[in-house]
């Protein structure tokens, strides 16, 4: 199979019906959509149910409720689409999800948010063990350092999937409830905040029961701002990463010729449960031949499908996946995210000459090194190299 070192990877899409039939009798009726979401029975039972639970004033969960606007382009954008028919399926393109992030703006700019930010960079990694790559990571696929948090209305969001979209009803409900919790707590007003049309805010997207549960004060000015401080996105993520089993400098994956039958038997799911030496034994050949790990350290076979150039037959990128790839799968369980985070974070930490998450060959060859000292609006013509795989094994 197929192995080269990548230097950036794409961001991850929805999981996906076979149809749009199944999503769209999951969505709520025209009738009810035209009432009030506080004249709607199900909403009055929620609003209730909160209330009571929460401790809110029924009639202020009733006015919040009312403010809110169906949204239907979140339920297209929520729905997912069928696989396209003799044309490329991007949810199998692992190359053009990777053109996405490797600009050289984008890099500049996660340079730059490194060395604003290594004061609380290296203090997450003291307190929570969690390498700043990682972090770098996820803040830049999740938001490009703060370029883009999003623009919809959370209210409109968490409602319109609570009780219109019904696909995933009861999570959402879940967030909305702790989202009103927030507005109230904080004494917001129902349209100050804004984020994705999935209702995550802030750098980091996070949904509100993150926040609730994993959100620090790290700038200790005595509130949590995943939206504008960036001290306390750091520990967030730290924190949240942490909390889901981070282990400080083990990479991410780690480079090796896998075959086809290898990654059969010892690859799927979001878990390592396989032990590193099962691996060695069946053959698995890490391409860093000084690298040694324990025996039993638990690992598990990840797979990145990609087009065969000039064809509509894909090929797989593999790689062996840690219990730190499994951690950032916990932010979101898709390869593909988690591989951007890993390829982004990596490239940007060896720009600044320090580790990255990949245990392999570089990412970066010297002559893409932006300069030392980047300049975030410099315009940098972006430089993706294309895949072009270098060795077959197996």
């Amino acid at each position: 199979m197929y192995r080269r070192p990548f230097i950036l990877a794409g961001i991850a899409g929805m999981s996906v019906f076979s149809s749009l039939s199944l999503a769209q009798s999951m969505a709520s009726t025209a009738a009810e959509k035209r009432k009030l979401y506080s004249q709607r029975p199900e909403v009055k039972k929620f609003i209730k149910d909160v209330s009571a639970r929460r401790g809110l004033d029924e009639e202020w969960v009733a006015a919040v409720l009312d403010q809110a606007t169906y949204q239907p382009k979140i339920e297209r954008l929520m729905t997912p689409k069928p696989a396209p028919k003799n044309a490329k399926d991007s949810r199998k393109d692992w190359e053009k999800y990777r053109n996405i992030f490797l600009g050289q703006h984008r890099l500049n700019l996660g340079m730059k948010f490194w060395q604003d930010n290594k004061q609380y960079l290296d203090k997450a990694q003291e307190i929570y063990h969690v390498d700043p790559a990682v972090i770098i990571g996820i803040i830049g696929v999740e938001t490009r350092y703060g370029e883009n948090t999003g623009s919809w209305k959370v209210l409109d969001s968490l409602v319109t999937l609570s009780f219109d979209y019904k696909r995933r009803a009861d999570f959402f409900k879940k967030e909305l409830e702790e989202f009103l919790v927030i507005l109230h707590k904080n004494d917001l007003k129902p349209f100050e905040v804004e984020g994705s049309y999935a209702g995550a805010v802030g750098l980091p997207q996070f949904m509100p029961s993150s926040i609730k549960r994993f959100g620090v004060d790290f700038d200790r000015d005595g509130k949590i701002d995943i939206n504008h401080s960036t001290a306390d996105t750091i520990g967030s993520i730290a924190n949240y990463l942490s909390k889901h089993g981070w282990v400080e400098g083990l990479p991410m994956v780690i480079e090796a010729d896998i075959t086809d039958e290898q990654a059969a038997k010892f690859g799927g799911g979001t878990n390592p449960r396989f032990k590193w030496s099962s691996l060695l034994k069946s053959g698995v050949k890490p391409l860093d031949k000084t690298a040694h790990y324990p025996a039993d350290m638990p690992v598990f076979i990840v797979d990145f499908p990609y087009y065969i150039p000039g064809s509509l037959d894909y090929t797989k990128l593999y790689r062996i996946g840690t219990k730190n790839f499994t951690s950032v799968l916990r932010y979101n369980s898709s390869y593909f995210y988690a591989g951007a985070v890993l390829e982004l974070g990596t490239a940007i930490a060896e720009l600044m000459g320090y580790t990255g998450l990949i245990d392999g060959e570089k990412l970066l060859p010297p002559h893409l090194k932006p300069a030392a000292s980047p300049n975030p609006s410099d315009g940098i013509k972006e430089t993706v190299t294309p895949l072009n795989p270098s060795k077959t094994a197996g």
